[in-house]
């Protein structure tokens, strides 16, 4: 077995030296994903836009591998602000999941993100072929 590497007709073009997912036998490793829109290559405008726009940028990868949302082993979250942005991923998360059940998630707060960005999901699916 060995890791491909994944970059989807479709989807936006990373902004350096990285792949958007990879996958190791029955799992699909999905990289850091922001708000970007895959037609313009450019940041998504408001917050809750671009929050969601990251989320279906992850859900298009893997989806690409056979893999849908509820096929998520889990999530890391990255915001600038937590007491901002939480509120904000929990309401889109609640959407895109119907109300649940949600995978796994770890949320934490950085100090900055590329761009200047304010959120970043990567993910974790299962996808057996």
């Amino acid at each position: 077995m060995s890791v491909e590497y994944l970059s989807p007709a479709g989807s936006f073009t990373p902004t350096g030296t990285w792949s958007l997912a990879s996958r190791a036998g029955d799992y699909v490793f999905v990289a850091g994903m922001r708000g970007i829109d895959p037609e313009t290559n450019a940041l998504v405008e408001g917050d809750e836009d671009r929050i969601r726009q990251a989320f279906l940028n992850m859900q298009y990868i893997a989806a690409s591998e056979g893999a849908g949302l509820n096929d998520a082993v889990r999530f890391t979250v990255y915001v600038t602000d937590m007491d901002r942005y939480r509120p904000i991923v929990n309401k889109v998360q609640a959407e895109l999941w119907s109300g649940g059940p949600y995978p796994p998630r770890t949320i934490l707060e950085v100090s900055a993100l590329n761009q200047d960005d304010i959120f970043e999901v990567e993910g974790t699916f299962y996808a057996p072929r």
